[in-house]
C-alpha cells in the first residue's frame, strides 16, 4: 500500500484517458503505428524469452504488437477504461500472453522474473518532477540488471528564455494541424508536467540510468533508450 503522502496518480491521468467516449476515439485521435518502436526493442535485444511492461499502456497499441516477439507482456495503466480496451483487443485477436494490470508508476508491484525492457509513451509527463523520480525508480526496480528503458513524451528542448514564444508558436501550428480543441491543448501546459530535457536527463541518471540514446524532435518531443544500471537503495 502506498503512504498517504503519495500523489493520486488517476487525478492526474486527465479525463480524456478516463472517459469511456474519449477512449472510444483515442486511437484515431492519437494514431500511432508501433513498428518502430519494436524495431527498436528488437535491436535492443529483444527475444522470445523476455518479459515487457508498459507504463501507461492506454489502448494496448504498444502491448498487443510486441506480444508477437517475446513471452510475457504486462500492460499497466491507471485507467480501467483503457485496459478494459486492451483487453478486448486482445480477446479479438486471439493474444493470450498480454495482462493487464491497473496501476500507475508509482504503484506498480512487479511479480515474476524482472523485466528485459519496459516502454513507456507519453505517460510520464502527467506527473510532477518530483514524482516522476519516484516513477523513474520503480520502472529500475522493474527491470533486470542492464535492462532496457525505452521512453517517449513530450519533453521541451526549447532555450527557457524562449519558453513563451516557442509556445505559442507550438499551439498555432497544431491549431492548424490536429483536432485537437483550443482547450485540450492549453490544458497541456496548465494541468500537465512536461518538463525540460536537461532535467529529465538528471533524473534519469541520478536514479540509475544509463542513456545510450537521446533525440529531441521540434523542441517538444523526445525519445530515450537508456540502460538500468541500478542504484544503491
Amino acid at each position: 500500500m502506498e503512504p498517504n503522502w503519495t500523489i493520486d496518480e488517476k487525478r492526474h491521468a486527465g479525463t480524456e484517458h478516463l472517459d469511456p467516449e474519449e477512449v472510444a476515439r483515442f486511437d484515431e485521435k492519437m494514431p500511432f503505428d508501433p513498428a518502430g518502436e519494436i524495431g527498436v526493442l528488437r535491436e535492443s535485444g529483444l527475444c522470445r524469452e523476455d518479459t515487457v511492461v508498459d507504463f501507461g499502456a492506454g489502448t494496448g497499441v504498444v502491448p498487443l504488437a510486441v506480444a508477437e516477439h517475446c513471452d510475457r507482456v504486462v500492460a499497466v495503466d491507471i485507467s480501467e477504461t483503457m485496459l478494459a480496451a486492451v483487453d478486448e483487443k486482445a480477446e479479438a485477436r486471439g493474444i493470450r500472453n498480454v495482462e493487464t494490470v491497473h496501476d500507475g508508476f508509482l504503484s506498480y508491484d512487479h511479480r515474476g522474473e524482472p523485466a528485459s525492457f519496459v516502454f513507456s509513451k507519453d505517460a510520464l509527463h502527467h506527473l510532477p518532477d518530483f514524482w516522476k523520480a519516484e516513477a523513474l525508480k520503480n520502472v529500475g526496480r522493474t527491470l533486470e540488471s542492464g535492462g532496457i528503458f525505452r521512453l517517449r513524451d513530450f519533453v521541451f528542448s526549447f532555450d527557457p528564455h524562449e519558453s513563451r514564444p516557442e509556445i505559442e508558436s507550438w499551439l498555432e501550428e497544431k491549431k492548424r494541424s490536429t483536432t485537437f480543441t483550443d482547450e485540450e491543448l492549453y490544458v497541456h501546459f496548465r494541468e500537465e508536467y512536461s518538463t525540460y530535457g536537461f532535467v529529465l536527463e538528471a533524473l534519469l541518471e541520478r536514479v540509475g540510468f544509463e542513456i545510450l540514446e537521446s533525440t529531441y524532435e521540434d523542441d517538444f518531443y523526445a525519445t530515450y533508450t537508456c540502460r538500468w544500471l541500478g542504484c544503491s537503495e
